[in-house]
């Protein structure tokens, strides 16, 4: 019996879009979190940095966490994803809500490192893609969903806390995974743990990527406040990023044959970061924003599976590997920004997108040519 690709990744889908849930309510909680707690948003800066230690922590342990087998691993990721959620949700001291974007990012992390291994290396690109998407889809309903709750409760915060409906089955519920990893080696693969100058530049390509993409995921919102949108407004109008994500992740599978990201991917990313620079108003910020999700959304992916074809290290120091790539991007660059923040006008603060979109093209550009 053929059985669904949708079906057979349920499990993937729905962690899939807890991640993206959680990533599409960073900007909203930094905007909402500030204005509830009466703080300035730079206190709130760690929140995103929070998010990724949690994925640096997990990326250090990977290998030891992948030999317990996906199914606890992914479990354990669901309880802390529940646990995070909810003091982001009902937090009210800024500690509290840095602990759960800790626990979020640690949990998120599990996802991202059980996520390959549920999927195998059957059509590995084309699923991991779909996968991907379904996390856009759930990034660009959270802010939507923060908004709504922000006019009808106590505060919109309470939105983020909903990925608990779909995560409880999964904490109580046995998953389907392949045998072992799922992920082959050749024979010739040299020793786990030693990187090749080419392994390096295949994870750097993700840790630009990432960092480029949660300039918009944390400080969006908080861009478009500063172009003039109300707290609420700015938290649903960041969804135009993630439909720009989704968008580009339902096209981008039709050319996941060519690897990396794309120079046209990188040129329009740069367009929508350059706007966003501007003194412009907050429809083409919006606009903007669009474009910038459009054009980053296949470097992930693609990066992704390019590392995890690396024939010289075992599936469980890659997998490891390409969590700590993204909790290096996310450690970072929030904080980054934040700083920036303090000291210059927001906006200029987004130049930083074109560079590390050009650097991660060029080091892409270095791995695709033969030695």
């Amino acid at each position: 019996m053929v059985t669904s690709p949708l079906l057979r990744d349920r499990h993937v889908l729905l962690i899939q879009a807890a991640i993206g849930w959680c990533l599409g309510g960073l900007g909203p909680v930094l905007v909402l979190g500030a204005r509830d707690l009466g703080v300035p948003r730079y206190q709130l800066s760690w929140l995103g940095s929070a998010f990724g230690f949690g994925l640096l922590v997990a990326g250090m342990l990977g290998r030891r966490i992948l030999s317990h087998g996906t199914e606890p691993v992914t479990r354990i990721g669901a309880v802390l994803v529940i646990a995070g959620v909810t003091l982001l949700g009902f937090g009210q001291a800024v500690p509290i809500l840095i602990l759960g974007g800790l626990l979020q990012g640690a949990g998120c992390s599990a996802f991202l490192i059980a996520t390959p291994a549920l999927i195998g290396t059957d059509d590995r690109a084309r699923r991991l893609a779909i996968a991907v998407g379904a996390s856009s889809i759930a990034g660009l309903l959270a802010p939507a969903a923060v908004a709504l709750f922000d006019q009808v409760s106590s505060t919109g915060r309470i939105a983020l806390a909903l990925p608990v409906v779909w995560l409880a089955p999964i904490v109580m519920r046995r998953l389907r995974a392949p045998e072992g990893l799922g992920i082959s080696r050749p024979s010739t693969a040299t020793a786990p743990g030693k990187m090749t100058a080419d392994t390096w530049r295949r994870w750097l390509v993700i840790v630009l990527a990432v960092a480029a993409e949660f300039c918009f995921w944390t400080w969006g919102a908080a861009r478009l406040v500063d172009g003039g949108a109300t707290d609420d407004t700015a938290s649903g109008l960041t969804a135009a990023f993630a439909v720009g994500m989704a968008l580009g992740r339902m096209i981008g599978p039709r050319s996941l044959g060519r690897l990396g990201p794309a120079p046209l991917a990188a040129m329009v990313t740069s367009v929508g970061a350059v706007i966003v620079m501007l003194d412009v108003g907050i429809g083409l910020l919006t606009v903007a924003l669009f474009i910038a999700g459009f054009g980053i959304a296949v470097m992930y992916p693609v990066s992704l599976a390019r590392l995890l074809d690396d024939p010289g290290l075992s599936e469980e120091r890659l997998i490891a590997l390409a969590a700590y790539a993204s909790g290096v991007a996310i450690t970072i660059t929030p904080t980054l920004l934040g700083v920036m923040d303090q000291a210059m006008p927001l906006q200029y603060a987004f130049g930083l997108v074109p560079i590390l979109i050009v650097g991660a093209l060029w080091i892409n550009q270095r791995v695709l040519e033969p030695a």
